[in-house]
């Protein structure tokens, strides 16, 4: 694990018990005769502590008690809002527009600033991410997602640089609980991100433990730990051998609204099983091929479970959101080896029955078999 470096300025971030005042004062024009909030960001809820109608010359302040340590407070103009981190600053200055508030000029806090960029970047994200649902033509739709999946890959490497460089910070903390259409962009669920939530809990853990943010990210971590290690023992896969198994592995993994979808439900009616991964270079094609035999088949009561192996969920949901059959997302990776699933992608089929008859690594190779089970 690469090891994390602490700058002497980091200490002033956890300045404790501070006795003094902070204020925060500036100018908003364009927003004559509209109400400024100022409002406290806590974990649980949002607390107002002060609001003003602003004139033409659209001048503010207000002043409150320093925080116990370093928290989250906000300037809301009616829809928009302005987040800033407040730690040992006695003064933040703003220099804003009542039209695009995300755009102000931020005097006296760095963190204010980081928190401001992660913020447009991932708005420019969320509308690259609408973009691709609102295309039509799939070969322009594919060219999207995959401008999209290098944006996303490019802002995830900035925010682990940043996490890296000052976890202890509240711009690293807020990084982690960025959203693209209502999912996280990390998730302490996901191996490669754990180390990063992990680094950013210990941080504040070791400064702050009575804090309330320090101690519902470290149980988040915590849970997340126990999870991988549940996901990682061994299983006795040997009776899990396709040529050994009279009918299939039950499963039961969640779709892309979160909902829970047991293969086993599918049961009276023949089933494609497909394993699969949309960021895979053939995907298209594969899911091109899997649209041709529903579209002929389905009819006859043929269903699709497709268990995706993609790390990416977002990525993911986007690509199954006009999906006809069902499918669902293999998180923890036990699906994989519950089929003993050694290459992607894998296919079976399953009779009316529940009994497997054919393993497949690509679909051209089941479509000699269909009629057994149809």
């Amino acid at each position: 694990m690469r090891k994390v470096l602490f700058f002497a300025t980091l200490i002033l971030l956890v300045s404790c018990n501070k006795s003094g005042k902070f204020s925060i004062s500036g100018t908003i024009s364009d927003a004559e005769n509209q109400m400024l909030y100022f409002e406290k960001n806590e974990l649980l809820k949002d607390i107002l502590i002060d609001s003003v109608k602003l004139t033409a010359r659209g001048n503010f302040k207000f002043k409150t008690q320093s925080p116990t340590y370093p928290d989250f407070y906000r300037l809301r103009l009616n829809d928009q809002r302005l987040i800033l981190a407040v730690d040992s600053i006695e003064n933040i200055e703003i220099a804003a527009s009542g039209n695009k508030l995300i755009d102000a000029k931020i005097i006296n806090s760095h963190q204010s600033e980081q928190i401001q960029l992660l913020r447009k970047k991932v708005l420019t994200l969320q509308k690259d991410f609408d973009n691709i649902g609102k295309e039509q033509d799939a070969v322009k739709k594919a060219a999207l997602r995959d401008t999209f999946q290098s944006h996303l890959e490019f802002h995830k490497r900035e925010v682990l640089s940043l996490i890296l460089n000052n976890p202890l910070s509240l711009a690293s903390y807020y990084s982690l609980y960025q959203q693209i259409n209502g999912s996280f962009i990390f998730s302490p669920f996901v191996k490669e991100d754990l180390n990063y939530y992990r680094a950013v809990a210990t941080s504040f853990q070791n400064k702050m433990p009575d804090y309330e943010r320090t101690k519902n990210l470290y149980n988040l971590v915590i849970a997340a730990i126990q999870e991988d290690r549940k996901s990682n023992q061994k299983f006795d896969l040997s009776q899990y051998e396709v040529n050994e198994i009279s009918g299939f592995v039950d499963l039961e993994l969640k779709d892309r609204n979160g909902y829970p979808q047991k293969l086993s439900s599918l049961v009276g009616k023949p089933i494609l099983l497909d394993f699969s991964a949309y960021a895979t270079e053939n995907s298209i094609e594969h899911t091109f091929e899997l649209r041709e035999i529903y579209n002929k088949y389905s009819n006859q009561g043929l269903q699709i479970y497709q268990v995706s192996i993609d790390q990416n969920k977002l990525y993911w949901q986007q690509n199954v959101s006009n999906i006809p059959w069902t499918a669902v997302i293999d998180e923890t990776g036990k699906a994989l080896q519950f089929y003993n699933i050694r290459e992607i992608p894998t296919l079976f089929l399953i009779n009316k029955e529940g009994e497997i008859v054919g393993r497949y690594e690509d679909v051209h190779a089941l479509k000699k078999d269909l009629s057994k089970v149809l």
